[in-house]
């Protein structure tokens, strides 16, 4: 990944005003359409007449096309996984078999600290398999 000045007033104004900047993590996170329930998910945009994924097309964009047989993987600076977040230091075009071996799966269960329907974990609430 480059670590260039990338600006959202470089991409086209209707995306960029669908791009809230987190100031904790620095991630551009897409507040417009979502092919997940509520939040969750990946965010979606019609770009060149067609539905595509905006961490591909802000890829696209900014950074330049994505190689034949790669993907673009998503992990902010410390590692969390944001489907959300479309900023191109945080997104990698890696191969497609990639993010599959180098995902953490068990780091990634045990950060996770609320239920999809946004409910935190507690002791009291949570049950740990033995």
């Amino acid at each position: 990944m480059s670590q260039a000045a990338y600006r959202l007033s470089d991409l086209p104004s209707r995306m960029a005003g669908k791009i809230e900047v987190e100031p904790e993590t620095g991630c551009w996170l897409w507040t417009g359409s979502c092919n997940g329930e509520g939040r969750s998910g990946y965010g979606q945009v019609s770009y060149e007449a067609k539905t595509q994924l905006v961490h591909r097309v802000v890829f696209r964009l900014l950074v330049g096309e994505i190689p034949e047989g790669f993907q673009v993987r998503h992990a902010d600076p410390r590692g969390r996984h944001y489907t959300l977040c479309c900023k191109p230091d945080h997104l990698g075009a890696v191969l497609k078999k990639e993010p599959l071996r180098r995902r953490d799966w068990e780091g990634a269960l045990a950060r996770r600290t609320h239920c999809p329907n946004g409910h935190a974990y507690t002791p009291e609430n949570s049950y740990l398999d033995p």
